[in-house]
């Protein structure tokens, strides 16, 4: 058995706050990992994870579809795990206490990995892909008994490396940062199909959608100082474009029905920024996000007739009104924007903004690259004392018409 550190009496197997010591985990990370250590090293193999050897990544990188280029990257990564007992113990626990789930959570509760670990070396940065690795022929598994296409579990599972290029292309090598998104993936919560990805969720937003009888025309409603009168409701609606208006409306109970309420069953949708691959997506294609929402009500219905999602949602930068107004009518944010109803998020800020389009912030925006459209009219309006922020939407599932702009008229 490995010695402990610092000449302790305890050893690893018991001791999370000496593994935390040895890999130089922050205080907030070792509080982050520590739930369950006991538990999961009850098990730990005496030869170490079967899933920290050569043959496994490359079988699994394979079954997942993911590129040589990749696998290579994470066997020649192994050895920070020869004789470092600590650090295979705390992959062993994270496979075993985060993924191990062997049915998939509609609606699972919050809290997953949110540490960022590359600034730790020489381990830190390669440390997630083998951790999520080892639960690749338990997401096939579940996927499989669901009779879900392997070609979309190799789509799913390509976000690994999607953002692995993502972290080599910002920092020179190979790496991921974070893992607390693909963990869904690895557990059957998330599924790309084609352009757009879709995850189960809750709507969990202050507002509530109404539909009128007859001509089934949708508003949205703030929760906040919401009235229900015997079935009538009296409101601040929202506009399809994002703003709440500062009039009450009432809505008659005999002429409207609500369609969505705060904790309904809902379908996040993320717009990854490309496909795996040397090659991008590009532009987020119009009708390739048409395609995907229609894929997704049919593919929902057919592997998961239980979950009975009331709508799409979604949380992004690109949903910002303000993008819409300054951006030309035949811009691919601005034609999604028209097709969904805007609303707006809490603690909204434009940090993710600044990410994806530049990459980071720039104290002096003059600074940020002007080489696209997208760029020279947000670099164009921040010069103008003008903000960002992030926005949602919600589109219900019966109003799919895509290119129809159902909510602006």
């Amino acid at each position: 058995m490995s010695h402990c550190p610092d000449k302790s009496d305890a050893c690893f197997q018991g001791n999370f706050a000496a593994v935390a010591r040895v890999l130089g985990l922050s205080s907030a990370a070792a509080e982050g990992f520590a739930p369950g250590w006991s538990a999961s090293q009850a098990s730990f193999p005496p030869g170490g994870p079967a899933f920290l050897r050569p043959a496994f990544v490359v079988d699994t990188c394979a079954a997942l579809g993911l590129s040589d280029e990749i696998a290579t990257a994470i066997i020649e990564s192994l050895g920070m795990f020869d004789g470092n007992e600590p650090l295979q113990r705390l992959a062993w626990h994270c496979s075993r206490a985060r993924l191990a789930s062997g049915h998939i959570e509609f609606c699972p509760a919050t809290g997953t990995w949110t540490t960022r670990l590359d600034d730790l070396p020489p381990w830190g940065r390669m440390f997630y892909p083998h951790v999520l690795l080892s639960a690749g022929p338990r997401m096939i598994e579940l996927h499989r008994d669901r009779g879900i296409p392997a070609e979309i579990t190799r789509a799913t599972a390509g976000d690994v490396e999607l953002w692995m290029r993502d972290y080599r292309a910002r920092h020179g090598r190979w790496g991921l940062a974070y893992a607390g998104w693909l963990t869904n993936h690895f557990l059957g919560r998330v599924y790309r199909l084609g352009r757009l990805q879709f995850r189960f969720e809750r709507f969990d937003r202050a507002f509530h959608a109404l539909r009128r009888c007859g001509d089934g025309r949708v508003v949205v409603v703030a929760e906040d100082g919401m009235r229900d009168d015997g079935g009538a409701v009296r409101a601040n609606p929202v506009s399809p474009t994002g703003e709440i208006l500062p009039e009450p409306v009432d809505l008659p109970g005999d002429q409207w029905q609500t369609v969505l309420h705060r904790g309904d069953a809902a379908l996040g949708v993320h717009i990854p920024a490309g496909r795996v691959g040397p090659s991008r997506d590009g532009p987020m294609d119009f009708d390739d996000c048409g395609r995907s929402f229609r894929w997704a009500i049919e593919f929902f219905a057919r592997h998961f007739p239980e979950f009975g999602f009331r709508a799409f949602q979604c949380e992004s930068w690109l949903l910002d009104p303000q993008l819409g107004r300054l951006l030309p009518p035949e811009s691919n944010i601005r034609r999604f924007q028209e097709e969904v109803y805007l609303l707006p998020a809490a603690g909204a800020d434009d940090s993710q903004m600044f990410d994806r389009v530049f990459g980071r912030r720039y104290d002096d925006i003059r600074q940020a690259p002007q080489d696209t459209m997208l760029r020279r009219v947000i670099v164009n309006h921040i010069l103008a004392a003008g903000e960002f922020r992030t926005a949602a939407c919600i589109l219900l599932p019966d109003d799919l018409n895509w290119g129809a702009k159902v909510y602006r008229k």
